[in-house]
């Protein structure tokens, strides 16, 4: 169809022609009718986009180990095992205070339960007081 040349309403046009595939360009290059189009993500990296950030995991390991030692300190050593509790427990809000998350509940747990096996350790004989086997002096 030519610029100056008017279409009829209820006339149709053709498209123009589709080569064969086994066409072959050229040798001054191929003609930008026939290239594909670049891909959505080639255009984005064109147009100087950013590359999604990879998001950081948490590290949690010092929380869990912290109240596994401290449930441990009430069956084993409840003194070397106790301030293990309390270290690693400090430890874990330390690592949560630096990554700006929450403060972890199980931290603050194995702190508490540690102090109390230690405390409960130095105050067993006090408060569970062991039966007499010999009868008291008169």
């Amino acid at each position: 169809m030519r610029k100056n040349q008017k279409t009829e309403p209820g006339a149709v046009t053709q498209a123009p022609p589709v080569p064969p595939l086994s066409y072959i360009p050229p040798a001054g290059g191929v003609p930008a009718s026939v290239t594909a189009p670049a891909p959505a993500y080639a255009k984005e990296a064109q147009a100087g986009a950013v590359a999604p950030v990879p998001v950081k995991k948490r590290r949690r390991w010092p929380q869990i180990l912290s109240l596994v030692i401290s449930i441990l300190s009430w069956i084993l050593y409840p003194v070397i095992l106790g301030m293990l509790a309390i270290l690693t427990g400090i430890f874990a809000l330390y690592m949560a205070r630096k990554a700006g998350s929450k403060i972890p509940v199980s931290a603050v747990l194995a702190i508490i339960v540690g102090l109390l096996a230690i405390v409960l350790n130095f105050f067993w004989l006090d408060i569970f007081p062991p039966k007499a086997i010999l009868p008291p002096i008169k």
